[in-house]
């Protein structure tokens, strides 16, 4: 079934989505009214067994909203972080419970996108390559394009481009974001170097041309803006550096990363550019995963004289968690507020959102026996 011309498009949150991009979806359906948000109930049952419910406290009106959801574009929001495989699997229940309830066309929208360092084969291992296995899960389960923002590496775009189309698979970058909170900074900005924490060994690096497109975009001198990281991998999760190009003494360095776990990396290459005579550190990240009290390690890291590792740290809401641990954080330690700022990505992907909503999609939309959920 061809999406209705000009139809309007559904939308609907699950629960991993931080309150500002709700806020920010909520006013979509008041700025143009082409966009409408639904409710739905997608989470658990106290076993831990995830469901998705579309019109959720609204039965009375099956009817109406069964019409409404035949042949429409449905939009469905959740970032696929803590908890990752139940977030995972209510966003895949929540794509097959559109397609089987007969919306023409769903998109797939993930703040955070989980699986994308699992991009690979390994010689001599049987690894799983969860990166494009998950893009087949989500296509499979019917989602027709998907919208992410920075993905960890150019190999898991590549799966989702594979198997959703070029045109179906849309990427939004942070760089503008975190280039105009720098370009609020004073001072000289010959001052300001900016690098990733690792990946200067690889060719085409995505942490590396991010540290670029920032720089650039924040205005920063060609010459001399940028220096370079050289990591290797000594366990699962841990890592150290064996190479460093950059002049950083008695300046500000701004280290870019597009996605912290366990924080080992970041605090490493803050130590490595305080031991280099680096006057402060700020770290701007994108997916603040912080497993454990890998948080609470960062900002409260301190070197040799009792100055703290990372002067500064700018992490966005694309992982909710990170918000709730935040708060607790604040609680415990006075004064962190002022170290520690939250970068908001609702506008990006609200925008990103009313760009596509009026795009006419044609897919087709699977026709199945419908199932109560006891």
């Amino acid at each position: 079934m061809a999406t209705r011309k000009h139809s309007k498009s559904l939308i609907v949150t699950g629960r991993n989505v931080s309150p500002a991009l709700e806020k920010a979806l909520d006013g979509l359906g008041h700025t143009d009214g082409i966009i409408e948000k639904i409710p739905a109930s997608i989470a658990a049952f106290p076993s831990g067994e995830s469901f998705a419910e579309l019109f959720f406290g609204d039965e009375d009106q099956y009817d109406q909203n069964a019409e409404k959801l035949k042949g429409a574009n449905l939009i469905i929001v959740q970032s696929v972080s803590a908890p990752v495989a139940g977030s995972a699997m209510e966003l895949l229940l929540a794509v097959t419970t559109a397609k089987r309830y007969g919306a023409a066309s769903v998109t797939a929208v993930m703040p955070f996108a989980a699986f994308a360092r699992q991009d690979r084969e390994f010689e001599r291992r049987f690894a799983s390559v969860a990166a494009e296995d998950f893009a087949k899960l989500l296509k499979a389960a019917g989602a027709d394009q998907i919208v992410t923002v920075d993905l960890h590496s150019k190999a898991a775009e590549a799966f989702y481009k594979k198997h959703f189309g070029a045109d179906k698979a849309h990427f939004l970058s942070t760089a503008r974001l975190t280039a105009e909170k720098l370009a609020g900074k004073t001072g000289d900005k010959t001052k300001i170097v900016i690098g990733a924490p690792d990946g200067a060994d690889k060719p085409h690096d995505r942490g590396q041309v991010r540290a670029a497109a920032v720089a650039k975009a924040a205005g920063l001198p060609e010459k001399g803006a940028l220096f370079k990281i050289w990591k290797e991998h000594t366990g699962v999760n841990a890592t150290k550096i064996n190479r460093f190009e950059g002049d950083v003494a008695g300046k500000d360095c701004i280290v870019i990363d597009d996605m912290t776990d366990s924080g080992g990396t970041l605090k490493n290459a803050a130590r490595l550019l305080k031991k280099n005579g680096a006057k402060t550190v700020t770290c701007y990240v994108t997916h603040g995963l912080f497993s454990g009290n890998a948080l609470e390690r960062l900002v409260t890291d301190r070197i040799a004289g009792g100055s703290y590792t990372i002067d500064r740290l700018a992490v966005s809401d694309t992982a909710p968690d990170v918000l709730k641990k935040l708060d607790r954080l604040k609680a415990q330690y006075p004064g962190l507020e002022k170290r520690v700022t939250v970068l908001s990505t609702a506008d990006l992907i609200a925008d990103k959102i009313k760009s596509l909503h009026g795009a006419e999609q044609k897919p087709q939309a699977q026709k199945t026996n419908g199932l109560k959920r006891d």
